[in-house]
């Protein structure tokens, strides 16, 4: 037992070390940032690199400017010089120095007159000087958010009408893109890194990739199955190569990290006022809530870890078979089933730990006498290759564990290596990557 003692003290020691200051020290700047007038009903909100954070208004028409670190956005273009009426989505684009924006024409409540129309704008990023009016067909639904591919195609989604318009780099006109009864009340979009756009649906609550053929028109609508149901998503950005934020107006704001067909669902912030949308500046997610103001969450997009990873695609029958057996093991220990991964660990596993390796009968104990409780595995990533009668899963998750009696939480990539023997998956191999960012 002395020697299970100083595994318990050495790995409670590197797990402690290990706590990254910024679960102490959070990044300096607002914790909310505010609008200056009432009624505005800002309805989206969008930041570029530098982090100004811009807002546009469903009631004045005017897009709002917060410079980078202050708590308060004034307004910038306003609706009466630039003949902006009820704006819904906004996106900064660097790359192009544009502000996307889409406008709508007014409903005409109460017999009053319609003006405006529906539309998505272009302004210079910089100076908000106007570039473009790009108007949708006649009776079209609503002008709602916009994503921008890599190449520089602007995506719109039309709310009410099932559609997805495009605007070509150097096109004068929107085109209809994609249409499908699934996208009704299309809300959301983004671009992702295998080149497709994602879009969700407000009433349905479900999630769509809308994939690109090489001669870039759309394919076919592919429904997403996510770990989570959502209810009312709205706002949908991409922030990493496999990762969306999404902003659902039930009061969550959620990291989607997709993997073939399925979104895993983490709840960022949850009990929020009608989050309607979401933008990251620098390590905090800024959130719309209530149409009002934006508040900040503390958040690290794991661009670089996810780049680590092998390239997204669908998992075979036998990956996934792994991939859930992972799965499993991860639940398994969050319960203290030591007998149960007992049976799963091969006789001759290694475990590599911060603090030191030993293997199957040490670790065991460890589970079993609490010497570390895994409380609780986020799984962010984790693909699974087989070769042979050898898998091996690699997975980026955040960890959360009781250690010496003291919680901590890390950022891990962990490496799994199972072995096939009598027909049945033994784990051979565990090993801990302590990740420099969340």
């Amino acid at each position: 037992m002395r020697n299970t003692f100083g595994i318990h003290r050495a790995l409670a020691g590197a797990f402690l070390a290990a706590i990254p200051l910024a679960t102490v020290v959070r990044a300096q700047g607002p914790a909310e940032v505010t609008l200056p007038d009432t009624g505005v009903q800002a309805e989206n909100l969008t930041s570029s690199g530098d982090g100004t954070v811009y807002f546009g208004s469903m009631a004045k028409g005017t897009i709002y400017r917060a410079t980078p670190g202050a708590a308060r956005a004034e307004p910038w273009i306003l609706a009466s010089t630039a003949g902006l009426t009820r704006v819904l989505g906004v996106l900064a684009d660097d790359r192009s120095s544009t502000l996307w924006v889409c406008q709508n024409a007014t409903d005409a409540r109460g017999g009053a007159p319609v003006t405006g129309q529906t539309a998505l704008r272009a302004f210079d990023l910089k100076s908000g000087a106007a570039k473009g009016t790009y108007p949708f067909p006649p009776n079209s639904g609503i002008c709602n958010d916009i994503a921008v591919s890599a190449s520089g195609t602007a995506y719109v989604s039309e709310s009410f009408g099932g559609r997805i318009h495009r605007l070509r780099p150097g096109g004068t006109a929107l085109e209809v893109w994609a249409h499908d009864s699934a996208l009704t009340v299309i809300d959301g979009l983004a671009v992702h890194a295998d080149g497709a756009v994602y879009a969700n649906n407000f009433m349905t609550g479900k999630l769509y990739r809308v994939p690109v053929n090489a001669d870039g028109s759309a394919g076919a609508v592919v429904p997403i199955e996510t770990s989570q149901p959502f209810v009312r998503p709205d706002g949908l950005r991409s922030v990493g190569p496999r990762t969306l934020l999404q902003a659902e107006q039930q009061g969550r704001i959620t990291e989607l990290t997709i993997e073939g067909n399925r979104a895993e669902v983490r709840v960022l912030r949850d009990g929020l006022t009608r989050p309607s949308g979401v933008t990251v500046v620098g390590d905090r997610v800024f959130a719309l809530v209530d149409f009002t103001k934006a508040v900040a969450v503390p958040y690290r997009a794991g661009t670089a870890q996810e780049a680590a990873l092998p390239p997204a695609v669908s998992p075979t029958k036998a990956e996934q078979e792994i991939l859930d057996l992972s799965k499993e093991k991860w639940r398994w220990m969050s319960e203290k089933k030591a007998d149960t991964l007992a049976a799963l660990f091969n006789d001759k596993a290694v475990f590599v730990h911060m603090g030191g390796s030993w293997g199957k009968a040490q670790e065991v104990d460890i589970i079993r006498s609490g010497g570390i409780h895994y409380k609780h595995a986020e799984i962010f990533e984790s693909s699974a290759r087989i070769i042979d009668s050898t898998a091996i899963v690699l997975s980026r998750i955040r960890l959360d564990a009781v250690v010496g009696g003291n919680e901590v939480t890390n950022p891990f990539m962990v490496t799994e290596v199972y072995v096939r023997h009598k027909g049945k998956w033994k784990l051979a191999s565990l090993s801990f990557t302590r990740l420099l960012t969340p």
